[in-house]
């Protein structure tokens, strides 16, 4: 269900999605993903409101599902989506690319046994590591999104769709990491 900004209100939300998830400093598991941005929206419905391409979109978990938040250029949506109506969920990390030069600093790092995911950052040239966006899929019984956001967030977003305990709803997938040491 799509909500217009005047219809974003705790009481209307309560009855969709359930309460939303306070953070726990003692647990420390996450309430809330990180940015994405709108590249479609399908539905087989034709009561949504049309939201635009391109949209910076976040995602909060509630007791009984999630809500995206949908913001362009100041004008707030959002879609509540509760987790019986779930079909699937895809979250998809981009191609990577790994050509250290020789003695760069990430290509020490490396051999030192530092994770990618840290050594990349110590690269001195573009091309020593590229990655693609990282892409969401989700699928419920009348609706497909499909988000985008920065390949290098992709660990940064996982810890949020793990901790929503979907089991086999949630599908990840990682394209094929290419290294030329």
């Amino acid at each position: 269900m799509i909500l217009e900004e005047k219809n974003i209100i705790d009481i209307r939300l309560d009855k969709i999605i359930g309460k939303p998830i306070k953070f726990d400093i003692n647990n420390r598991y996450s309430v809330g993903s990180k940015s994405f941005f709108l590249k479609s929206f399908d539905s087989e419905n034709s009561n949504y409101v049309d939201l635009k391409i391109d949209s910076k979109c976040n995602f909060q978990k509630y007791t009984n599902g999630i809500l995206m938040r949908i913001n362009y250029s100041n004008k707030i949506n959002a879609v509540a989506i509760r987790y019986n109506d779930i079909g699937k969920i895809e979250l998809i990390r981009g191609e990577e690319s790994i050509s250290p030069y020789f003695f760069s600093p990430m290509k020490i790092l490396l051999k030192l046994n530092v994770p990618i995911r840290y050594a990349r950052y110590f690269g001195l040239r573009h091309s020593e590591y590229q990655i693609s966006d990282t892409e969401l899929k989700i699928f419920t019984k009348d609706i497909k999104i499909k988000l985008v956001t920065n390949g290098f967030d992709f660990e940064n977003q996982l810890p949020f769709f793990e901790s929503l305990n979907l089991n086999n709803k949630l599908k990840i997938i990682k394209k094929p990491t290419y290294k030329i040491m």
